[in-house]
């Protein structure tokens, strides 16, 4: 891990509106997960920008935005129609990771979050949350959470189970598929333009 990939995190974005329907109630900061996974995702992949403000705007305008966060289901097919990517999604954690250590794209995972009834705490999340997997190998996975901030993984139950370099995480990939059990993920290529 030398050169440090595009990254943003949410908590900067306090200041662009995310309005829920019907509530109006958001922010980037406080619901945005899902657009800055999505401009992340694309400013690697794609190395164009696709900043913050306008994946927000773009998650609106294709009717993505849900009352609690996004629905990526909506959103992957306008983003993948948009860039001219493929996709396609998958609860099958093992799917999710041959992919990424074939090499064939990028993945935005859905985190569950914490699960007291089994004593499971979240090491991405704490509550459903969106992450970005650039790559896996050996049996781990490089990460861009966009939540991150230093200290993030320090909590108890999260402790040790993250390495950072700068804003990379890496971790094995049996822990980010504890977290997603029974949740999506959002397998992105490009397609062979040959």
């Amino acid at each position: 891990m030398n050169t440090q990939p595009s990254f943003y995190c949410q908590l900067d974005y306090e200041n662009v509106p995310f309005p829920a329907p019907g509530s109006g109630y958001g922010n980037l900061a406080n619901n945005g997960c899902g657009p800055l996974s999505c401009s992340m995702l694309i400013e690697n992949m794609l190395h164009i920008p696709f900043p913050p403000e306008d994946a927000a705007a773009f998650f609106l305008e294709c009717g993505a935005r849900a009352e609690v966060g996004t629905n990526l289901y909506i959103a992957s097919k306008a983003l993948a129609r948009r860039f001219g990517l493929r996709v396609s999604d998958t609860e099958d954690a093992g799917e999710a990771y041959a992919f990424l250590a074939r090499g064939e794209g990028m993945v935005i995972a859905n985190t569950y979050g914490d699960r007291p009834e089994e004593s499971y705490i979240g090491v991405f999340s704490d509550g459903g949350h969106y992450i970005l997997l650039t790559g896996a190998e050996n049996g781990r996975v490089r990460v861009l959470d966009p939540m991150y901030r230093p200290g993030r993984f320090d909590k108890p139950g999260r402790a040790g189970k993250v390495i950072m370099d700068g804003n990379l995480a890496e971790a094995d990939f049996s822990v980010v598929a504890s977290d997603c059990r029974e949740r999506p993920f959002f397998l992105f290529s490009v397609p062979d333009r040959g």
